[in-house]
């Protein structure tokens, strides 16, 4: 799949760009294992931040599978608008097996494109974000 990477300009790297994604986002997708902060960046490319806490998730082990699993979803499936994304682990992500934890994810990330897609048909989203 082309243009399946995940690179420097594919993730937000600074603090502020976080910041922004915290501030101001325009959509929320949640799941009581998981959360996503979304808002459109007027560029050409989406942008993930992930959040794994060791209080949410314990071990180093776990918040690795965790990470894992978000980049490759997000790496693989592609978004109606770009936007830059925040993942937030909750209490319990870790206690999913891997195949359990990728279906929700997908599940999720589907929700988020529907979303997105509505909205962008409905002009919430005029190129001015």
């Amino acid at each position: 799949m082309p243009g399946a990477t995940f690179g420097k300009d594919r993730r937000l790297l600074k603090a502020s760009e976080f910041k922004e994604v915290f501030d101001n986002n325009a959509l929320r997708v949640a799941h009581p294992k998981h959360l996503l902060l979304v808002k459109p960046n007027g560029t050409d490319v989406s942008r993930l931040g992930l959040v794994v806490g060791k209080k949410n998730v314990p071990t180093a082990v776990a918040r690795n599978r965790v990470k894992r699993v978000v980049r490759e979803i997000f790496r693989t499936t592609p978004l109606p608008i770009s936007s830059d994304i925040i993942f937030l682990a909750r209490k319990g992500a870790d206690q999913l097996s891997s195949a359990e934890m990728s279906a929700l994810i997908h599940q999720t990330w589907a929700r988020l494109a529907a979303r997105l897609e509505k909205d962008s048909h409905n002009g919430v989203y005029n190129d001015n974000a």
